[in-house]
Order: structure tokens, then sequence, then C-alpha cells
């Protein structure tokens, strides 16, 4: 959470926000389904209190020390090992800053049906101490600001990665938001001008801290423009969890890197910990677990709102019941340079050639055959996605071109 001096209260509510560059509609979530609240329920606070721990166990996150590396190849080998798709950094240029650049980590799990379109949640990785300038001798340990909230994303990844979703899902870990959202505005700015389909962006920052005497409760905040994207978090919220109260509210002193998204013409929300009764120990060598992350029962419902709003609007696909046989597809050779063969036990209707923004590159009709020469020469080298239907269905598959 970034600190922002001398701020009115209420006023991010007015801050100009960039119009949508896509418009989209959002599920009117009226009754459980039972998959996802399977998967909310498979959400374990034992590994959300490791994930905390381990990153606390860092000297400091600050985006411009000699740790904040080791962080980043600890967070790319987490996403490796629960087998996301792609998993790449982000490099984003440092103004006024010690170093010149730093790096945004970006997980994606792609979508089966419309992997052009996208469903964000993310969390900043960065720490921060108010009373030392020395970026390697500083403590930093950040439990709720933020490794609750990096947490949570991790959670989310680790259980969604084993299923199959319409829509491409992206987990971001943000660098830099402690000195003005610098990370996570870099990305929303460089993915809206190249015009990626951005379907809503989930925030999580500062989840762990709960005022003795205090419920679990949920301070949303959104802009007017994005009430739409907020009327599914409420009514998601009112189903899944009838009992915990969730309604909009401000900060009177900072801002999260939601905003770089709605900025950038994107909607966003940002679930929070009580804006009035937040930790009082942030910035600080005592934002540690118990002191600062005190109910790790409240970052874990966070976490299940999050996975199970990420969940639905991605399109979870029915694992009970097989709409479409398997289709088994094979390429070769595949790292490729000039062609790739696609070989399937069905026949080929289409094949599109999709960048890592969701950009579709080329569209190729195949005529009654299982088996197509993709000419990839005019593809730069580089991760793309192959949307490949067949008359039993569509499937994907990643194609690296050399």
């Amino acid at each position: 959470m970034v600190i922002i001096v001398l701020m009115v209260v209420g006023c991010l509510g007015v801050r100009a926000q960039a119009p949508h560059i896509y418009e989209h509609t959002y599920p009117v979530v009226a009754s459980e389904n039972p998959q996802i609240r399977a998967l909310m329920d498979s959400v374990a606070i034992d590994s959300i209190e490791a994930y905390i721990e381990h990153l606390c166990s860092y000297h400091n996150r600050r985006y411009d020390s000699r740790y904040i590396w080791e962080v980043q190849d600890w967070l790319v080998s987490r996403y490796q090992a629960f087998g996301v798709d792609t998993v790449m950094l982000h490099d984003f240029p440092v103004p006024d800053s010690t170093i010149e650049t730093a790096d945004n980590i970006i997980a994606v799990q792609w979508g089966a049906k419309t992997p052009q379109e996208f469903v964000v949640c993310g969390a900043h990785y960065d720490s921060w101490n108010d009373d030392g300038e020395d970026p390697d001798t500083i403590r930093s340990p950040g439990a709720d600001d933020n490794a609750s909230g990096v947490a949570g994303i991790l959670e989310t990844a680790r259980l969604l990665s084993h299923y199959t979703f319409d829509r491409s899902i992206i987990y971001a870990n943000w660098c830099a938001e402690e000195i003005g959202l610098v990370g996570s505005a870099a990305y929303a700015r460089d993915m809206a001008e190249q015009g990626m389909d951005i379907v809503g962006y989930f925030n999580l920052d500062m989840t762990g801290y709960l005022q003795e005497g205090s419920d679990i409760h949920v301070h949303l905040m959104y802009t007017t423009q994005d009430s739409t994207i907020a009327d599914y978090v409420y009514g998601f919220s009112h189903t899944y969890f009838p009992d915990m109260p969730i309604h909009q509210d401000w900060l009177a002193w900072g801002d999260s890197d939601y905003s770089s998204f709605n900025r950038n013409g994107y909607p966003a929300v940002h679930p929070f910990e009580d804006v009035r009764a937040s930790s009082p120990y942030i910035h600080s060598r005592q934002d540690v677990l118990g002191l600062s992350v005190n109910s790790l029962e409240q970052s874990k419902r966070f976490t299940e709102l999050n996975l199970g709003l990420v969940a639905t609007l991605a399109g979870l696909q029915n694992h009970d019941v097989i709409e479409n046989e398997c289709i088994t597809i094979a390429l070769y050779p595949n790292p490729a340079k000039e062609s790739v063969t696609i070989l399937a036990d069905d026949e080929l209707q289409h094949v599109t050639v999709i960048n890592l923004i969701g950009q579709s590159l080329a569209h190729n009709v195949v005529r009654e055959n299982n088996k197509y020469v993709l000419d990839i020469n005019q593809f730069p080298s580089g991760i793309y996605l192959l949307k490949i239907s067949t008359k039993r269905g569509t499937a994907t598959q990643r194609l690296v071109v050399l």
C-alpha cells in the first residue's frame, strides 16, 4: 500500500478514470455453484501462513534492494511449480531511482474458448520501511503490506491452475508499488496501448489485520464507472458469504494497484481490510505475523473471495460433465522456426495464432483434413497460443517460435 500525504477522505472516488476500452457484462450470482464452492473450501490457511512466513524471511523486499531478485526468483518458481502455462517478467523503467528497471511477474493460464479475454488478479510484492534509506540494510518484513495479498494470489493460482476456464487468467505480482504504483501502472498502460482485453482486475493488498472485537468484513474500493463489476462482487459475496458485511469505502491516506487499471480503461476493484482500522504497523519493522497479520482467517476469507470471483468470471468449465470428447492434438516440431505441423484425431476446421496479450495474429481455415502445416516465418521469436478448432470442439496449445 503506497502512502499519499495530505489526501482528502473520499477523494479517490472522484479521480478521473479513463473510459473503458471494452465493455463486458458480469454474471449475476444468485445461487452457489458447487464446483466454485468446493474450490473456495480448498483454500488452506496453512498455505497462506507459509507463504507469508517465507516472504517475511527476506531482510526486506524493497524494490531497489539486492533481496528483491531473490524474492522474484522464488515467486517465479512457485508459479512454475503450480504448472501455470506461461510465466514471464514484465520489465519496466523506474524513474528517479538508483536502479533503471524492475520487474513485474506475470503468470498466464490460457483459456480454452476465449483466450484473448483476460481476468487478472494481482498483488504487489515489494515492501517498505519509513525509518531508513539504505535499501540493503533496512529491515522491512511487510507481512500485511503486502505478503498477505501475495499469499492470496499464490493460493488462488495453486488451486485454479489444475482446472480449465473459458477465459485466460493472469496471476500478477507488481514491483515498486510503494513508490507510486510504478509497476502496475507500467503494465496497465502497456496493455492498454496494445489493446489487451482485460475483463476485470481484482486487487489484494493488506488482508490480514483485524481490530480486536471486530468481525471479518470487507471494504470495497472502486470508482463509479466500475459499479458494474462492483455489483458482481457484491452479488457474489452476498451469495457465498451472506453473513459477511461488504460495502464501498475509501482510504484517507493511500492508494493501491487497482487504480493503475481503472486509470487505463480497465474495470478494477480492491477488497480491503477496514479502512479506518487497518494495520498500524505497516512500513515498519513491526509489520510481522502475529502482530500486523493477526487474523489468518481473514486473509483466508479474502483469498476465497478472490478465487471465487476469478473462477466465476473466467468461466470454470464443468469437470463433472464432458460436453465434447477429448481432442488429441500434436504439434511438431515445438519449438519451431519456419513451420509447425498440427495433427489432430478429428477433422480440423480453424487454427488461430494468438500472442501473449491476446491479440489474434492469424486465422487459418482448414478444410476436411486432420493435418495442417502452419507457416510461422512472419512471427518474431517468442511464445504464442494456438487456438485449434475441430468438429468436436476447441483446444489450445502453446507454441514456441525460435
